[in-house]
């Protein structure tokens, strides 16, 4: 049995994710988190893995899910909950300096070159995932039929919950997990000390409770008061609670409520949020501050990011306390190999959305290969590759 380098502190995890929120962007996060989790040895690659697989079963932005998910392993409900609100607080802030900055001056010019730069390296970016994710998970040609179903049904735009489903119902139809594997599985579960979640059982239980009950309370507060506010909190919650999927997928329920249904951006402020949610670093969906910071400032920002990212919170520690109790039976983790593959072609479907936005000029692809290469072949941490990328493009923006 591998030992861990070092036990894990709560102030270690904590800054782990702040760092983490502080310079990973949208599906980078993920390279980012198994490069801090795994890396350090605070949980295995099977327990992160078995995370990313866990947490496409139900609402919210995989990402963050998959954050909340690996600090409640580690520390618990405390654990998760101040990690999650200092993996946010970065982009957080960064979103309502530039909020203010936007409806005080009205323009977003000179972010555009930073934004044109950044979303072209973050292509390179998940292309590396999608390789390890390739390599690892579409080892044969049911697991590639998987795949390839996942990325032609999101291609036709089908809902992120059938697809996931599509791919349980195939994991567990074609059968393809080998007996001396799935004991090989079992054996590793026995020797491995962090699939155990920490702390007492009823405590847990008690949090998640608690959690359930200020979930509730909000649904209550959104039905029965019509305020500015309260609407806000609950149209943010709403899009928290039922939204399957990435940012990318979210983002039409949020065109929806804020500029179709309320009035509260125009259609070009939207697309500069949109913008600013993606230059920032940290969930894509953090685009719900931007909202909030225009209905009603600060308590408004706060307020819209409260109602987007809650419900995650408690959907995850309720799914990571029901999948403990499970997780060792062999019918799951064929379910989970077929999520994973299916996972593998939804990453190819991204990979394909992001190359049609960001590489519309050929120069572009240069910074596409560039982040590749450097991600993949260097031990360089993705946040200076990130400045590098950008300080060169502003610097060209400025001379040229």
């Amino acid at each position: 049995m591998n030992k861990k380098k070092k036990d894990i502190t709560f102030f270690n995890l904590v800054f782990a994710f702040f760092k983490i929120g502080l310079t990973a962007y949208g599906m980078a996060i993920l390279q980012q988190i198994k490069a801090v989790i795994i890396n350090n040895k605070w949980l295995s690659k099977k327990d992160v893995e078995e995370g990313i697989a866990m947490v496409q079963l139900f609402p919210g932005p995989i990402m963050f899910n998959l954050g909340i998910y690996c600090s409640y392993k580690l520390k618990g409900f405390w654990g998760s909950l101040i990690s999650s609100f200092f993996f946010l607080l970065p982009s957080y802030l960064l979103i309502v300096f530039f909020s203010w900055l936007y409806f005080t001056y009205s323009t977003v010019e000179w972010v555009k070159p930073i934004f044109f730069a950044l979303d072209a390296m973050v292509v390179g970016v998940v292309f590396n995932i999608f390789l390890d994710f390739g390599a690892r998970y579409v080892k044969n040609l049911k697991l590639a039929i998987i795949a390839g179903t996942a990325f032609l049904l999101l291609l036709f735009r089908v809902n992120a919950l059938i697809i996931i489903l599509t791919a349980i119902v195939l994991g567990i139809g074609f059968n393809y997990i080998k007996k001396e594997d799935e004991e090989k599985n079992a054996a590793e579960e026995e020797n491995d000390l962090t699939k155990k979640l920490p702390g007492n059982i009823k405590k847990r239980v008690f949090w998640i409770v608690v959690t359930g009950v200020v979930f509730v309370l909000v649904i209550i507060l959104g039905i029965l008061f019509h305020s500015r506010i309260s609407t806000l909190l609950f149209s943010m919650f709403k899009i928290g609670a039922v939204a399957f999927g990435s940012g990318f997928t979210i983002m039409p329920l949020l065109q929806q409520e804020a500029v179709v249904s309320h009035h509260w951006l125009t259609m070009k402020e939207f697309t500069d949020g949109i913008a600013f949610g993606q230059i920032t670093p940290g969930p894509f969906l953090i685009t719900a501050t931007f909202i909030g910071y225009k209905v009603a400032g600060i308590w408004g920002s706060a307020i819209a990011t409260f109602g987007m990212f809650f419900p995650s919170f408690f959907y995850t520690l309720v799914a990571t306390e029901l999948y403990e109790k499970v997780r060792t039976n062999k019918w799951i983790q064929r379910a989970i190999t077929g999520i994973m593959g299916a996972f593998t072609g939804m990453l190819a479907w991204v990979l394909l959305s992001l190359g049609e936005t960001s590489l519309k000029e050929p120069s572009m692809y240069i910074w596409a290969v560039g982040s590749f290469i450097l991600v993949r072949y260097t031990k360089l941490n993705l946040i200076w590759i990130f400045f590098i990328g950008i300080a060169i493009k502003l610097a060209l923006y400025f001379l040229f």
